[in-house]
């Protein structure tokens, strides 16, 4: 069992007293999205509009098809077009990575950090930062704090999250917590069977696609393995940004690989780099040296530079730092 620190309940509680007193909530999961950051949201938000509050989520992202079937994406807000009484951020180590959003949470009197990323510095007035596998159990030990449960969909939200930003509780981030927190949602009715076939087991023709575009561009240099998609590799796949699902996953499973890197453009000079590692390597201290961020064996970085230049500069920082 993970015990809560009097500094934890206390900040749980400034946290309850601030969403006690706002009428309008924003919650903000990162740009690059990952189920992990859209479970928490959807989850947190399910959760508050249950007890009465009025929120809207935001992200600066597009969702792939095979992950709307989970999240509806209908639920999704654009544009901020009003005040705000609090915002919340949520799955996300620094503001930049709240995108277009950045700026209006910045200077936001009211804000409130959700996160298991640990040592970014302050960017909200109240944070908590705890070191579990996920951001949903983040916002299930808030839920406890409250001396209440998640019900069923606000659970298979946060399992969700937990399935996939553990790979299947298969990281070494996993702890015994995490498969306690496993049990707890599935005993508040998570449905894990919805969750795995949506979220894990589940590829569109798009996505087969862009894996066979991903290994014909791959380059293996030493055991760093390192490949590409670009605005045009998208198209010719006929899918959209963020349709890559867990390709970034799979590229560590190559025998003799230790370190993958997959390059994704999202717009002109604009690249996404998901890095990934085996155990005995920190992929986060590459993607930190490039802006980004995470943890040891699975991390990101968002890179200004054509494919060539990028791909130069990943691999530049591969070998000087690992």
């Amino acid at each position: 069992m993970m015990t809560i620190n009097k500094t934890i309940k206390n900040k749980f509680a400034k946290i309850a007293e601030k969403i006690k007193n706002a009428k309008s909530i924003a919650i903000f999961a990162h740009t690059s999205y990952d189920p992990d950051g859209l479970g928490s949201m959807y989850g947190l938000a399910y959760f508050l509009e249950k007890q009465g509050k009025n929120v809207d989520k935001f992200v600066d992202s597009k969702i792939c098809p095979t992950d709307a079937k989970f999240f509806d994406i209908s639920q999704l807000c654009d544009e901020i077009t009003r005040d705000y009484d609090l915002m919340i951020m949520v799955d996300t180590a620094n503001v930049e990575r709240l995108g277009k959003y950045a700026s209006a949470f910045a200077k936001h009197n009211n804000t409130i950090k959700l996160d298991h990323h640990v040592g970014y510095h302050t960017c909200a007035k109240i944070e908590v930062v705890l070191p579990l596998s996920s951001c949903c159990e983040v916002i299930l030990a808030y839920i406890e704090s409250l001396g209440k449960k998640p019900d069923k969909i606000t659970a298979t939200y946060l399992f969700g999250g937990l399935l996939t930003d553990t790979d299947c509780f298969s990281t070494d981030t996993i702890t015994a917590v995490s498969f306690q927190n496993a049990c707890k949602l599935i005993e508040c009715g998570a449905d894990n069977v919805k969750a795995t076939s949506m979220l894990v087991k589940s590829q569109s023709q798009a996505q087969y696609n862009l894996s066979k575009i991903v290994a014909d561009k791959c380059e293996i240099h030493g055991d760093v393995y390192i490949s590409s998609l670009t605005l045009k590799d998208y198209k010719k796949a006929g899918a959209q940004l963020n349709e890559d699902g867990n390709i970034s996953n799979k590229l560590i499973y190559l025998e003799g690989i230790n370190i993958s890197c997959l390059i994704k453009q999202r717009q002109i000079n604009v690249f996404s780099c998901s890095f990934r590692g085996r155990v005995g390597t920190d992929v986060s201290v590459i993607a930190n040296k490039l802006g980004g961020g995470g943890h040891k064996l699975a991390a990101g970085a968002v890179i200004k530079g054509s494919e060539k230049s990028v791909k130069a500069l990943v691999l530049k920082t591969i070998r000087e730092n690992r």
